[in-house]
C-alpha cells in the first residue's frame, strides 16, 4: 500500500512541475497591420513588433491598415499570436 502511494505521489509531483513550467502568461495588444507575410504566417503591427501567427488562426480575414486585437503568448525571438481580431474602438 505504501509503494503505491509513493507511486501516486511521485506521478502527482511530476505533472503538476510540468504543468507549472508548461503555463505562460497571455497578453494582448492593439495597433494597425503593417504587414502580412501569409507564406510564413507572421503580421507585423505599425509598432514594428513582428508575430508568428498559430497555424489554426485565419490571417486571411484581416487588411492591410486594420486595426486589431492579438492575443499572444512568449516574448523576444518567441512571440506566437493564438487569436487575431478586428479591435473594437
Amino acid at each position: 500500500m505504501r509503494k503505491m502511494l509513493g507511486v501516486f505521489a511521485a506521478f502527482g509531483v511530476l505533472g503538476f512541475a510540468t504543468f507549472a513550467l508548461a503555463a505562460e502568461p497571455v497578453y494582448t495588444t492593439t495597433g494597425k497591420i503593417k504587414s502580412i507575410d501569409m507564406l510564413n504566417h507572421v503580421v507585423t503591427l505599425d509598432n514594428g513588433t513582428t508575430y508568428k501567427v498559430a497555424r489554426g488562426v485565419n490571417i486571411r480575414t484581416v487588411k492591410l491598415g486594420e486595426k486589431v486585437r492579438l492575443t499572444y503568448t512568449g516574448s523576444g525571438a518567441t512571440i506566437e499570436a493564438s487569436a487575431i481580431a478586428p479591435a473594437v474602438d
